[in-house]
């Protein structure tokens, strides 16, 4: 009598190597899968960032800026004139999933000693990035 086919015992190994190589490889995919998302989360902070930085280089003048004095800037002005680019026409966090509302600001500060512009997103977003890390 010749059966083909597998044992139990054979049947049993195989799924024990495949639940053993299930532990090893799910942990390490979550992982990477996180790392991602965080990664996501700052290249949007910064791309918003980047955005306010061109705005500001093209219409410094325009806005006045004057020493140690503060401007704000909402991110629907940066996509109106052009320089951040949406998807969907909206903001979307990577890690939380939320929207960024458009109508959230961009404090730009110009220090006259260091002759600089410091960017500070308002409390709502800064809240939402320090998802990120």
């Amino acid at each position: 009598m010749n059966r083909k086919g597998f044992t139990l015992i054979e049947t049993i190994m195989v799924i024990a190597i495949l639940a053993l190589l299930m532990l090893i490889l799910v942990p390490n995919v979550i992982s990477l899968i996180n790392k991602n998302n965080i990664k996501s989360c700052q290249n949007l902070e910064d791309s918003i960032k980047n955005a306010a930085k061109v705005y500001v280089a093209n219409n410094k003048y325009q806005l006045g800026f004057s020493c140690d004095t503060a401007k704000e800037i909402i991110i629907q002005t940066l996509v109106d004139s052009g320089d951040l680019k949406l998807t969907d026409n909206k903001l979307v966090n990577p890690v939380s999933g939320k929207d960024i509302p458009l109508s959230s600001k961009i404090k730009v500060t110009y220090n006259c000693t260091t002759k600089d512009f410091n960017y500070e997103f308002d409390e709502f977003v800064t809240n939402e990035f320090k998802l990120c890390d």
